[in-house]
């Protein structure tokens, strides 16, 4: 890993949470259209500068379906006869923006998804003295799209091996959901189990102080950056308020 791949990864959990808050926050509060298409070409540099290309180019992937409907619904007008649509530069600029406070709250969550440590996020809650059950609801939530898109993938290829033809396509994928779903609740569902069991008998119900294995330091640049994006966020809520 690079030094520069790494800078997002070596900030404090705190820090990460605070900007994607951030984001979202200022993506509704900044005038349309220019702030938001402001905001969103920030958080798409700074993902760069810190090594997350990959974060900026899956979150477009993402919002490239819901760039198009809304250019749609906002900018072109008419009848279903290509001959009478017309183009709304005020339609345009709605969608602009409605695109860019999605592509902006979508990018930085995808920045703090790959740059999302579990066990320096629970050291940094158990170092405040934090509720250890929300904590680790927080880092259920983030991992359970992995686990579940490699459970999936594992069941797939085990009904493969016994004969399953899936096909390719929409109509293959969607053959392959009635073999596919059961085990794949079955698992989750035993898994959690298991997991449940596992955390009581680490004492997860104890209502002790929990003693941080490797806490994360508390550099200044975490501070600033986090306090600066509330002064931002504070000054934008009271120029909308005033203005």
């Amino acid at each position: 890993m690079t030094p520069r791949a790494g800078l997002a990864a070596r900030a404090h959990p705190f820090t990460l949470f605070v900007v994607v808050a951030g984001a979202a926050a200022l993506a509704f509060i900044v005038p349309a259209p220019a702030g938001p298409l402001a905001l969103y070409a920030l958080t798409a540099v700074l993902a760069l500068i810190t090594g997350n290309a990959g974060a900026v180019a899956r979150a477009a992937l993402v919002c490239l379906p819901l760039w198009v409907l809304l250019a749609l619904l906002h900018g072109v007008g008419g009848s279903f006869d290509p001959r009478s649509l017309t183009v709304s530069r005020e339609g345009l600029a709605a969608a602009a923006a409605q695109g860019a406070r999605l592509g902006a709250v979508a990018t930085a969550s995808l920045v703090l998804f790959a740059a999302f440590d579990p066990s320096r996020f629970l050291d940094a809650v158990a170092e405040r003295g934090w509720s250890f059950h929300a904590a680790y609801l927080v880092v259920a939530t983030l991992q359970a799209a992995p686990r579940f898109r490699r459970r999936a993938a594992a069941i797939l290829e085990a009904q493969r091996a016994r004969g399953l033809r899936t096909g390719r396509g929409v109509a293959g994928r969607v053959r392959a959901l009635v073999p596919l779903t059961a085990p794949l609740v079955l698992g989750m569902l035993t898994e959690a189990d298991d997991r449940a069991m596992a955390l009581e008998m680490r004492g997860l119900g104890a209502r002790v102080a929990r003693t941080p294995l490797a806490p994360p330091p508390r550099r200044a640049g975490d501070r600033i950056a986090r306090w600066a994006i509330g002064a931002l966020v504070v000054a934008g809520i009271a120029w909308r308020l005033l203005a």
